[in-house]
Order: structure tokens, then sequence, then C-alpha cells
């Protein structure tokens, strides 16, 4: 895993935290933050990795992109 993996997961895993709680994210609104953050480029595994960490908190993301 590269150090840019690394840096995306944390800044996915502080975006989940921030929302604890939340029965739904929006995924446009949580990869525009984590863009900011990161400066990682909008691609599928991002997303997916997005998908992925908030199903594990019980979430869903509203895909609206």
């Amino acid at each position: 895993m590269s150090d840019q993996d690394d840096l995306i997961r944390a800044a996915i895993g502080r975006l989940l935290a921030e929302k604890t709680g939340a029965a739904v994210i929006s995924m446009r609104e949580s990869t525009t933050e984590l863009l900011a953050l990161t400066g990682a480029a909008l691609d599928e595994r991002l997303q997916d990795l997005l998908l992925e960490m908030a199903e594990v908190r019980g979430m869903m993301v509203a895909l609206d992109i």
C-alpha cells in the first residue's frame, strides 16, 4: 500500500468519524472534502474505499455525483 493510499484511508476514516450517527452521507460532498484534504484524483478507487469504509460503519452513501 502506498503512502497516498494510507493518506486517503486516514482521511476517509476522519470524515466518517465526523459524521458518526448519520445514516446516509452524500458521495458528492464526501468526495469534495476528501479531494480537498488529500489532493487525490477522483477515481473509482477513492469512491470504492469510501463506500467500503462507510458500509463497515453501517452508513449508506447516496450516489449523487
